[in-house]
């Protein structure tokens, strides 16, 4: 009887608790897709563009041709969506289909056909030995 009572007990201390996803820190932008094509060298011709994804659900981004740029985001782990609040104002605001796979962040455009037709790739930087 001791035996089968042993047995729950392993399963419970086998199981690992499961994490919230979470996409803060650098991300450097590494692919930009529009409607199927590679537009990397137009969106980050200079390869320094990047997105800073504060604890506070701020934002900062920068890198040329575009600038930098800041705001608030709104993440929703259950989800996965992403919905970036421009301080731009309302036409640079974004909604974002989100995937998370080890250092890699997979930002797939939502919420309109033109907006549907984006993919951005952001990987966390490498650090320099």
């Amino acid at each position: 009887m001791r035996f089968f009572l042993f047995i729950p007990l392993i399963l419970l201390a086998c199981t690992q608790p499961e994490t919230t996803p979470s996409i803060t820190g650098e991300w450097s932008m590494h692919q930009v897709i529009q409607q199927g094509e590679d537009v990397t060298s137009e969106h980050d011709p200079y390869d320094e563009r990047y997105v800073i994804m504060h604890a506070d659900s701020t934002f900062t981004s920068g890198g040329r041709p575009f600038g930098e740029n800041s705001g608030k985001y709104s993440f929703d782990a259950e989800a996965m969506t992403l919905f970036l609040d421009s301080d731009a104002g309302p036409e640079d605001d974004s909604h974002w289909k989100v995937t998370l796979s080890g250092d890699t962040m997979v930002w797939d455009g939502a919420g309109s056909v033109w907006a549907e037709g984006f993919r951005i790739v952001n990987v966390r930087p490498k650090a320099l030995p």
